[in-house]
């Protein structure tokens, strides 16, 4: 059986294009552009995962996410944000997204990610290194990656950090490629889960 998945976008050229990409790896699709159409639609028919704009007029896509929450326990979500929604979609990860990809959105890692959402629906475990072999990895990182990588955790993007510590946004880079090999986190999405993990919540 084909997985279907809903986009939920209120632009519809995102929605007509990410549903013809999906056709052509085998997903059947269901789209809409707002929050009260994706709640209806999926009360009647849950599908299997969802990919959810961040950013849409009335309710967003964090309000939406904590709706679903509610009405479809479970449902995998995966975030598509533009560069400036980082700190909104790491909130998302928090609340329990599966992934958050920014625009313009690359095909195969779209595909990738919604299949890995589904899969681990599948098997019902946390995938991924345990939180001992995390820990341990953290404490490889120098003082200043350490900073770096709690600011990352939070959604802060290279030039607030930069700000921040009053460092280039290339040392800042620089740190961040770092703390990515120290972590072994193939991207960071990846990265951010494991962070989450692991470091305190900020209070």
């Amino acid at each position: 059986m084909k997985h279907r998945v809903m986009i939920i976008d209120d632009e519809q050229s995102v929605r007509d294009s990410l549903s013809a990409v999906l056709a052509t790896y085998g997903f059947r699709t269901a789209s809409c552009g707002n929050a009260h159409e994706a709640l209806e639609m999926i009360r009647k028919s849950t599908p299997d995962c969802v990919v959810l704009d961040v950013r849409m007029p009335e309710i967003d896509g964090l309000a939406l996410q904590r709706m679903l929450a509610q009405t479809a326990a479970n449902l995998p979500v995966i975030i598509i944000t533009g560069h400036a929604d980082i700190a909104m979609a790491v909130q998302a990860m928090r609340n329990g997204a599966s992934d958050f990809i920014e625009k313009p959105i690359d095909d195969e890692q779209l595909v990738a990610s919604i299949q890995a959402a589904i899969d681990q629906k599948r098997h019902a475990s946390r995938s991924g290194p345990d939180e001992k072999s995390l820990l341990a990895r953290l404490a490889t990182l120098t003082e200043r990656e350490r900073s770096v990588a709690e600011m990352v955790a939070e959604g802060y993007s290279s030039a607030a950090i930069a700000a921040a510590f009053s460092i280039s946004v290339r040392t800042v880079d620089h740190h961040r490629a770092s703390i990515l090999a120290k972590m072994q986190a193939t991207s960071l999405p990846q990265l951010i889960r494991y962070l989450l993990r692991i470091l305190p919540p900020k209070t």
